[in-house]
């Protein structure tokens, strides 16, 4: 009978531990949780240096999203390390126009991209592509992504390939990541694409951006202003220009995924600088005046997510 009491008094005991406690130990639990990694990944021709201090600023889009509370990484990419894009010549895939992501021009890419990701101390990552970054990063993720990836966002990616007859400077690379991972591909993660409209080919009524800074510089340098740099992008890429629009280099048209929540900003250019200069761009994607525009809808689409 002793026995019997000493083990009800325990058993007592531990119940009462485990109602008080529980609270505590599931708020600590919760606090432990790894808090949400952005993992940066560059555009083509960009580095790191882009993103951390942009043509000498201290404030790059890096230090604007850890403002708003979120670790971030960026993929270790150099400006020298985009050479490697032509060891793409020694595959015979290139001259077919049918390459992969993950062949000699890209591979590189995707690896960094891969390991940047598995490094980062946090299980909970959205990934936020840049233009070229935006579609390399889906062929990094591949078919069957990774269980630290929670969400994918694309800031002015080219996400469809050039219609046929038009040459595409990837070399297939893009249609066939394209063919493999369509759309919102992988189900288990969020998808964000996010275009701009700042430069309308043809439309001298509509203007988002004050282009005249940069028109000078096109001038001397025999290119015209703005809208004309904007044609020649546009025209390369979906074969026309007038009455496109875009963000001065990638059409809104191409730089949305089926599925995707899609958001259309008005009067960000596409990267730091103005195209083709070392000029800071008035207002680009990571722009503190843009960002909370694609950053905020991307947690909640997360959130969302989350919660099915």
């Amino acid at each position: 009978n002793d026995t019997m009491r000493c083990l009800l008094m325990k058993g007592a005991c531990f119940v009462l531990v485990l109602f008080f406690c529980f609270p505590f130990l599931q708020t600590s639990a919760l606090s432990l949780s790894p808090k949400l990694a952005v993992v940066i990944c560059p555009g083509f021709g960009n580095a790191v240096v882009d993103y951390v201090n942009p043509l000498g600023s201290p404030d790059g889009l890096q230090a604007a999203l850890e403002r708003r509370g979120v670790e971030v990484q960026i993929v270790p990419i150099q400006r020298y390390d985009w050479i490697r894009v032509a060891a793409g010549l020694f595959d015979i895939k290139f001259w077919q126009n049918q390459q992969l992501a993950s062949g000699f021009a890209y591979g590189w890419y995707l690896k960094r991209t891969k390991d940047t990701i598995q490094q980062c101390d946090s299980d909970k990552i959205l990934l936020v592509g840049h233009s070229a970054g935006g579609w390399l990063a889906r062929a990094a993720l591949g078919d069957e992504g990774n269980p630290k990836v929670v969400g994918l966002v694309t800031l002015g990616a080219p996400h469809l390939p050039p219609s046929d007859g038009i040459n595409c400077a990837t070399r297939g690379a893009l249609k066939t990541t394209n063919l493999l991972y369509p759309g919102s591909f992988l189900k288990d993660i969020s998808y964000v694409s996010v275009s701009s409209s700042s430069v309308t080919v043809g439309n001298q009524d509509q203007k988002d951006v004050d282009t005249s800074r940069v028109d000078e510089i096109y001038q001397q340098r025999g290119e015209g202003n703005a809208e004309n740099v904007a044609r020649i992008n546009y025209e390369a890429l979906v074969g026309r220009s007038d009455g496109v629009t875009g963000d001065g280099v990638i059409p809104v048209e191409i730089a949305h995924l089926d599925g995707a929540k899609q958001i259309f900003l008005n009067g960000a250019m596409h990267s730091i600088n103005e195209a083709g200069t070392t000029l800071p761009a008035s207002s680009w994607y990571g722009s503190e005046s843009m960002i909370d525009q694609w950053f905020q809808v991307a947690m909640e689409t997360i959130s969302a997510k989350e919660t099915i």
